[in-house]
């Protein structure tokens, strides 16, 4: 009967010591669960980027890019994430054009109406622009050590700062008089002749708020301590125009108090003194390249 009993104690002890085992793994693996369901990463990001355009037939350029950031990502699955963060993106613009002409009327420093005439030859201009992005994005990805992704949504660019830089290797202009029906190429302090290379200093532009559509494909390395490692190429297109918002200054303009100190204006914002018709339609942004991002979860 006591043999009975102890064995009866022997099963009971048994059976609560696997069940505390069973409740010990539970409780250890529903934390673990749990933790997973967050991901934070930082990330760098290189590209080719433009801000997309077209003037006098010539279309914008590919230049350098850059971006860093941080995002949260949660995950209500194995497969399946949200994510938003903060983003710093640098995008340049380029164009070239062989030859701009020009003329409008205007008066000169006696107040005389002359039609000033004018031919910049090689002119090139480049423009930097600097956004804050805060982007919304889905994520799939498969399972394993090393696994497949995929994202996909929306980025709002804030503009941070933005700025551009105008050339020309020469600008010819002349002054003609319809009342005195003469066309005069000099005198250069006047503002009439062949000028040399015509530089303009960095001046600011005044760009809209960016709405870009952002894909994402690449691996992920799973590595120890939840942490992990992406590598992926991405493309980042506007869907907006972010022209600026401006009534259509002349690229070239004429200073009757100093008729020799010439400046021009940008492409984006200015019109065409041959039609009155604004250089640049619309501008949207585009950026394509390469993706390196670090995360953790917990």
């Amino acid at each position: 009967m006591n043999m009975e009993i102890n064995n009866t104690k022997a099963a009971n002890r048994s059976g609560i010591l696997k069940l505390a085992l069973v409740l010990a793994l539970i409780s250890a693996s529903t934390p673990a669960l749990a933790q997973s369901n967050n991901e934070v990463s930082f990330y760098l990001q290189g590209s080719f980027s433009e801000l997309g355009y077209e003037a006098l037939g010539q279309k914008s350029k590919l230049e350098n890019g850059f971006g860093l950031g941080a995002k949260y990502a949660y995950y209500f699955s194995e497969n399946w994430s949200l994510g938003t963060g903060a983003e710093f993106q640098y995008m340049e613009g380029s164009i070239f054009v062989p030859a701009i002409q020009g003329a409008f009327m205007t008066q000169d420093a006696e107040a005389d109406a002359f039609e000033f005439r004018y031919q910049a030859d090689n002119f090139s201009e480049n423009q930097k622009v600097y956004f804050l992005n805060i982007p919304l994005q889905i994520q799939y990805e498969s399972l394993g050590l090393t696994r497949f992704y995929a994202a996909a949504g929306v980025k709002v660019g804030l503009g941070l700062a933005s700025e551009y830089n105008t050339y020309a290797t020469s600008l010819e202009t002349s002054g003609y008089y319809p009342q005195y029906d003469v066309e005069l190429t000099d005198p250069e302090f006047a503002g009439f002749g062949e000028f040399g290379a015509v530089n303009n200093a960095k001046s600011e532009l005044d760009l809209k708020t960016n709405f870009v559509a952002h894909l994402e494909s690449g691996v992920k390395f799973m590595l120890e301590n939840r942490q992990s490692l992406y590598m992926g190429i991405f493309l980042d297109y506007g869907l907006n125009d972010i022209k600026p918002d401006t009534s259509g200054q002349r690229l070239v303009d004429y200073n009757a108090q100093n008729p020799t100190e010439f400046a021009f204006g940008s492409v984006l914002f200015s019109r065409n003194d041959m039609n009155s018709e604004p250089y640049v339609d619309e501008v949207r942004t585009l950026a394509i390249g390469l993706k390196v991002q670090y995360a953790f979860q917990f």
